[in-house]
């Protein structure tokens, strides 16, 4: 071919250079199209505040753990199956062990859940006759804990440290914080003590276990392999040193004394409805035979 004939080829066909600009235009503006629609798919997955507030209304609540519902697999969950080593094993503790492994002495859950349920009945027993429920944690991991629980069941707690006499020499201990008589100023105040009390760490609180023996006050205590549960009325054996397991049984012990304070509020509105209609039916009659 020669070089005229090569010159009028390349005039009748496109050149090279501007075909391929206009290809990596294409190529060039096709990802930015591809970016935007992701853009707008990723918007379009974000939940609206109706959506979110739909959800939260459609949530199912937690249930409240109580003794009616718990299970072993809770207890052991939360840990309350570890005992202490070996060599700290209290030998009044052996009906509760269920083996060592380790080195560490393993509680029977079995013999935990049924403690844990009696204490619950004595509790709610004991708050649905009117009884002041004391709730003593001393130790600072646990003190949120027991302040807790004396407010669910509407009762009083001990959060720091245990100040000996209180039980037993209550008018010098307790008097200065207590309200005076009105009537009689100079009268010394009126002092009340608990009708039960339940302590989550009894190692450390050996003197107000002896106080409450005195005044023949009965207790409920987390009773750990190290612990002689004699020394407490109503034990559970259980691992003290666990919080989460902590937690869960003064939520357990605190619902059931709501439900007796719950139990005893409806027995008294029942009992003022019904003599409020024996006085009005009462009056009613005296009218009829005065007439």
């Amino acid at each position: 071919m020669s070089l005229a004939a090569l010159k009028t080829a390349c005039r009748r066909t496109p050149t090279p250079i501007l075909a391929s600009t206009q290809l990596w235009r294409s190529l060039a503006t096709q990802p930015v199209r591809n970016v935007a629609n992701r853009e707008q798919q990723l918007e379009s997955l974000i939940p609206t505040s109706n959506d979110l507030q739909a959800v939260k209304r459609n949530r199912p609540t937690a249930q409240a753990v109580t003794s009616h519902n718990l299970t072993i697999s809770k207890l052991l969950a939360a840990g309350l199956h570890l005992g202490h080593s070996t060599s700290l094993w209290n030998p009044a503790t052996l009906p509760f062990i269920f083996g060592t492994r380790a080195g560490i002495s393993i509680i029977n859950l079995e013999h935990t859940l049924v403690y844990l349920r009696r204490a619950c009945n004595v509790v709610r027993e004991v708050a649905q006759r009117g009884g002041t429920v004391l709730f003593v944690g001393t130790r600072p991991e646990i003190s949120e804990l027991t302040i807790d629980a004396a407010r669910v069941s509407e009762g009083y707690h001990v959060s720091g440290k245990w100040t000996p006499g209180t039980l037993t020499n209550a008018h010098q201990v307790l008097g200065r914080h207590a309200t005076p008589d009105p009537q009689d100023p100079g009268k010394p105040p009126k002092t009340y003590k608990p009708d039960i009390m339940i302590l989550f760490n009894p190692l450390e609180n050996d003197i107000a276990i002896a106080e409450a023996q005195l005044n023949n006050i009965p207790t409920i205590a987390i009773t750990d392999s190290d612990c002689d549960p004699r020394r407490v009325t109503y034990p559970i054996p259980a691992n003290d040193d666990s919080i989460r397991g902590v937690e869960l049984v003064a939520k357990v012990l605190a619902t059931s004394a709501r439900e007796g304070v719950i139990k005893r509020k409806q027995l008294l509105d029942r009992k003022e409805k019904s003599s409020k209609a024996s006085r009005d039916y009462r009056n009613q009659f005296d009218g009829r035979s005065s007439n």
